[in-house]
């Protein structure tokens, strides 16, 4: 694979979807660059990726604060069980 050098609109661009919430395979695949790449310029930039234990902290703060509560494996009864 050839390389490409960055222009401006591209560094615009991955910066405006890190600060979005995108993911780096999410930049990685709109901006057809490797993921290692985009990791890299997204952090030299001075805009970089949350690890990926940030991402799993902020998953299980959205599931514990949902209103539906945890899912639950066993189905709800319906009006016909009882």
């Amino acid at each position: 694979m050839a390389y490409r050098a960055w222009t401006n609109e591209d560094l615009v661009k991955l910066k405006a979807m890190v600060a979005s919430g995108a993911s780096a395979l999410r930049c990685s695949v709109a901006l057809k660059r490797s993921l290692s790449m985009i990791k890299k310029k997204a952090n030299d930039a001075g805009v970089p990726f949350p690890s990926e234990a940030e991402l799993r902290a902020k998953r299980r703060r959205i599931f514990q604060n949902s209103i539906d509560g945890p899912r639950s494996r066993i189905s709800a009864r319906t009006s016909s069980d009882g």
